[in-house]
C-alpha cells in the first residue's frame, strides 16, 4: 500500500473515527476553540484547573479568546504550559521584545484578547524554565498529565523541539525516546532550515540555535491529544506519522499509540501527497 496515495476515505474506521476534515484553518482553529470552551466551562463549573499544553505556530488563539468571550467565560480556571521558546546566546529565554518570542506571541495572539478580569492568572502561563526545566515535568507528574495537549508536526516529524533523537545526539532506542523530558537542546539543522523557510522568509540571521522544549514524556501523558494539519507538505506528514511504523525516527508517530488521539485537518493536508519536481512557488496564475 502506498500510504502517500491513501485517501481518509480509504483509512480502517476505527482510524477514521479518530479524524476530522475541515474546509479550512479558519474551521480547524473554530472547531478546537468550541472543544476547547466547553472543557473550560466544565472545569470553571468544579472551580478546577484546565491545563493546556500549547504550541506556537499551528494555532491561532484569536479564535479561542472569541469563544470564550462569546460564551461568557473566564481564563482564570486556565492553566498553560508552553511547548517552547528560543533561547538567547546565553542559553535564556528570549527577550519578550524579540520578533520571535513565544511569550510575545500568546500575549499578542491570546490573552490581549480578552478582557483583563477573565485573562489566567500570571503564575498559571507557565513556559519551560532553562535553568528549571524539571519543574514542568514535576508538574505535569503532580496533575496526572495536562487536560489537552495541541500540537501539529515539523518537517521531521518533530513534536514541539522533539526532533529525531539521532539529530540531537541522543540513543536511538524508542524507549529512551518516550522518556525523554524536558530540557535544553541545540536546534537540528533541518528543522532550522524549515523555519526559516516557514517562519521568517529565509532571514536566517534572526534565528535562534537553541531552544527549551518539553519533551514526549510529559506530552504523552496529556489525557486527549489533537493533532492538527493545515498546510500541503502536512499532507506527506500525517500519513507517515499515523500509517508508518512507530519509531523514533519520526517522532510524531509515536502519537498512534496515544488512547484518546484525534486529529483535525484541512482538505489541503487531507489531500494526497503530489510530487512537485519544479518546486513551484505557490503563485497563483
Amino acid at each position: 500500500m502506498d500510504i502517500y496515495a491513501t485517501r481518509v476515505s480509504d483509512l480502517v474506521q476505527s482510524l477514521q473515527e479518530k479524524i476530522k476534515v475541515v474546509d479550512n484553518t479558519a474551521q480547524l482553529n473554530q472547531y478546537l476553540a468550541m472543544h476547547f470552551a466547553e472543557l473550560l466551562a466544565q472545569k470553571t463549573a468544579k472551580n478546577e484547573l484546565l491545563t493546556v499544553i500549547c504550541p506556537v505556530g499551528p494555532l491561532d488563539y484569536r479564535f479561542f479568546a472569541q469563544e470564550v468571550v462569546r460564551r461568557g467565560l473566564s481564563c482564570r480556571n486556565l492553566r498553560t504550559i508552553n511547548m517552547d521558546d528560543y533561547l538567547d546566546e546565553n542559553d535564556q529565554q528570549i527577550s519578550p521584545k524579540h520578533p520571535l518570542s513565544f511569550r510575545k506571541f500568546m500575549e499578542e495572539s491570546f490573552f490581549t484578547y480578552l478582557p483583563k478580569d477573565k485573562r489566567p492568572l500570571p503564575e498559571n502561563i507557565i513556559f519551560p524554565d532553562p535553568d528549571a526545566p524539571e519543574k514542568i515535568t514535576e508538574l505535569v507528574d503532580e496533575i496526572g498529565g495536562a487536560d489537552i495537549c495541541w500540537a501539529g508536526f515539523g518537517i521531521t516529524g518533530h513534536v514541539a523541539f522533539n526532533d529525531p533523537p539521532a539529530m540531537e545526539g541522543m540513543p536511538e532506542d524508542i524507549e529512551s525516546f518516550r522518556a525523554c523530558k524536558t530540557r535544553k537542546l541545540t536546534i537540528s539543522p533541518m528543522s532550522f532550515a524549515q523555519m526559516a523557510m516557514g517562519g521568517t522568509n529565509g532571514n536566517l540571521d534572526i534565528l535562534p540555535r537553541r531552544a527549551v522544549t518539553i519533551g514526549m514524556y510529559e506530552m504523552l501523558k496529556s489525557k486527549k491529544f489533537f493533532l492538527t494539519f493545515m498546510r500541503n507538505w502536512h499532507a506527506g506528514l500525517w500519513r507517515r506519522a499515523l500509517l508508518g511504523p512507530v519509531t523514533s525516527g519520526f517522532p510524531g508517530s509515536l502519537l498512534q499509540e496515544h488512547p484518546n488521539l484525534s486529529v483535525v485537518m484541512t482538505k489541503l493536508a487531507a489531500q494526497p501527497a503530489m510530487v512537485n519536481t519544479a518546486q513551484a512557488t505557490g503563485e497563483n496564475g
